[in-house]
């Protein structure tokens, strides 16, 4: 993990988990991140289980460590003050049952703010890749509904590396964005140069 070169640039770091796992959850956050994104969000319980691993108890259910989150045990209880005031959850919204229970997740205590998925999402709508069909886009707006009825920061995940769907999602109301991808970026260079030298020829 690179948590504490992004500390020494004042850069809270969010850690993208492989898994709603408390273990995992407790090691990053006990490394020193400021907040999880948590993949694979489908319902008001999963939301609540991450929530719960990030708190100490009586909020929450995370085992007490002293590593280099809690000063290795010298500011423990600055750390514990601090955890309350500041940590972030933010909650992956990938499946199709997450659209169903999109109300629950996003009214959970504890959650920020969420992010879109949209090749997960597309795949548990069984129409994978399938990014501008009519339902999964219908899908994406009744989850940007919400967030905004429920205040919740909203982000999605712009896979391709186009400028104008990017001011697109930033005009619908998105203010956490995932823009592209380094092998889309690099693939979308390529094909374009390759293009520019073909007509040129």
């Amino acid at each position: 993990m690179n948590i504490q070169v992004l500390d020494g640039q004042q850069c809270p770091a969010i850690v993208r988990l492989t898994s709603n796992h408390p273990d995992q959850i407790k090691r990053v956050m006990d490394a020193g991140a400021s907040g999880i994104m948590v993949p694979m969000v489908k319902s008001a319980q999963d939301a609540r289980a991450a929530v719960s691993a990030v708190y100490y108890p009586p909020e929450g259910t995370r085992g007490v460590g002293l590593a280099r989150a809690q000063g290795y045990g010298a500011s423990f209880q600055a750390y514990r003050q601090w955890l309350r005031d500041n940590a972030v959850v933010i909650v992956m919204i990938e499946h199709i049952q997450a659209i169903e229970n999109i109300d629950a997740i996003l009214s959970t205590a504890g959650v920020d703010a969420y992010i879109i998925g949209p090749y997960d999402l597309s795949g548990s709508m069984g129409r994978p890749g399938e990014l501008d069909h009519p339902d999964v886009q219908a899908a994406i707006q009744t989850v940007l509904k919400a967030g905004i009825q429920h205040r919740k920061a909203g982000g999605v995940h712009v896979v391709e590396p186009d400028p104008a769907l990017l001011q697109q999602r930033i005009k619908q109301g998105f203010i956490f964005l995932g823009y592209s991808l380094d092998i889309r970026m690099l693939d979308s260079l390529c094909r374009t140069h390759l293009s520019m030298i073909k007509t040129a020829s």
